[in-house]
């Protein structure tokens, strides 16, 4: 593709990026299709084939196992085969997995199905990632993750709202599993089609558009290889093992997914067991947390920008900006238990969650100051904590579940388990520095 200066739009940039930004995040939000219809379908899937809550919340962490042993693979493969055929062989492969699930009535098949559909579904974030790297100009690529993670939470409210509604219409579970899984192949064929690995490679992208994207890169890697000086793994494992900050990020990263674990595994189960609420209104309460982590995490990244630049002060943009909104989370969780209808509960849940999704974009932020040249590791370890909390938690909600259907317990416990995991979060964070980098 040549390009000419006595062209009229030789100098202004072709816009397929934007194109390409849509798929990524199209792509998200079908991906949680088939991760979360296993929640809506929760109670569904126990009566038609037999479990209880505690073999449900297993097949819940089953998922987040894949997922999280499969993180950097799923990051390898892009690099070793071009994000162009590992995200069209990873969706087809989840898409599979989603219509094993379908075709199961065993519990170790329906296990061995969400287990790999969370292995596929772990390069899912990496992909993207790099995606963006590729394809977006750096001043855009704060603004271009917020929206795909937003696309993220969108996706998993659809679901939990979409497949409340076809259950209590009486679709058969195993039918919109493989609807859900379709969306997916679809996606993998266009864009198959339609991406690149190398915005140069594109058809539709002319030479104005590459220098935009490549620009920023020039002088963002020279940049680094002034900054960088060599460090062993070894010494950047002590440093992180001795940075507080690093612990307090890991301890509030686990606490914070752990709140964010109950809203798409049990928290739809919830509504049906204490306080009887029909499917189709439990998709719909469901959701509202889901959408307000969206808000808050969008409201976020504008917030602790206008912080840094007005106070100069990185502690208050990200430390503090996390201290107050994870402390209110808390609050407001713990508040939902004295409310007197589900849908006061899932309103005060959201309000809450609102805050949660303000702390998510400091978190990211705070992780990239402390980690300096060595942030892919840290970003890595700290993402592994929330992880881990995405295996424990379902697995001990369901027999916790089953405990207190059995027993006639006390279902706010949950509740206010939930408000103190988000207070310790709080508390975590009072340990970290965003001034003080692991590498010195």
């Amino acid at each position: 593709m040549a390009f000419d200066p006595r062209e009229p739009d030789a100098c202004t940039p072709t816009r397929v990026r934007w194109i390409v930004l849509a798929f990524v995040a199209f792509a998200s939000a079908s991906a949680y299709l088939t991760r979360y219809c296993i929640s809506a379908a929760n109670t569904t899937i126990q009566q038609d084939v037999g479990l209880n809550d505690a073999q449900m919340g297993q097949l819940m962490s089953a998922f987040m196992l894949g997922y999280l042993i499969f993180q950097v693979p799923g990051g390898w493969l892009g690099n070793r085969i071009g994000t162009r055929a590992a995200f069209v062989l990873i969706s087809v492969l989840w898409s599979l997995c989603n219509i094993w699930t379908a075709a199961a009535s065993l519990f170790g098949a329906l296990w061995g199905s969400r287990f790999l559909l969370g292995a596929f579904q772990a390069g899912l974030v990496p992909l993207s990632a790099k995606i963006v790297k590729d394809w977006i100009p750096l001043a855009s690529r704060g603004k271009c993750s917020a929206g795909v993670g937003a696309a993220m939470s969108v996706g998993g409210a659809f679901t939990l709202w979409l497949t409340g509604r076809l259950l209590s219409d009486d679709f058969d579970w195993r039918g919109v599993f493989v609807g859900y899984a379709m969306v997916s192949l679809v996606w993998s064929v266009g864009f198959g089609w339609y991406f690149r690995t190398d915005p140069r490679d594109h058809p539709g992208v002319n030479d104005a558009e590459v220098r935009l994207i490549r620009a920023s890169d020039s002088a963002q890697e020279s940049e680094m290889q002034a900054y960088s000086a060599p460090i062993g793994e070894t010494s950047v494992s002590l440093a992180m093992l001795a940075s507080a900050s690093m612990w307090g990020l890991c301890v509030q990263s686990f606490c914070r997914a752990a709140g964010y674990s109950f809203f798409v595994t049990w928290f739809f189960a919830f509504l049906e067991y204490a306080h009887g609420v029909p499917k189709a209104a439990a998709g719909v309460l469901n959701s509202l947390p889901l959408m307000a982590v969206v808000v808050g995490s969008l409201t976020g990244g504008v917030l602790i920008d206008w912080l840094l630049r007005t106070t100069g002060s990185a502690w208050i943009s990200r430390t503090g900006t996390s201290v107050v909104a994870m402390t209110a989370c808390g609050l407001f969780t713990l508040a939902s238990a004295w409310t007197s209808t589900p849908a006061q509960l899932a309103a005060v849940i959201a309000v809450g969650a609102v805050f949660s999704g303000l702390a998510m974009p400091a978190t990211w932020a705070a992780t990239i100051d402390i980690g300096g040249r060595h942030t892919a590791v840290a970003m890595g370890v700290m993402n592994m904590a929330g992880c881990l909390a995405g295996v424990i938690l379902p697995m001990s909600l369901g027999a916790w579940f089953d405990t207190i259907r059995r027993t006639g317990g006390d279902w706010n416990l949950v509740i206010y388990l939930h408000g103190a995991f988000y207070l310790v979060g709080a508390v975590s964070w009072l340990a970290v520095q965003p001034d003080r980098r692991i590498d010195g």
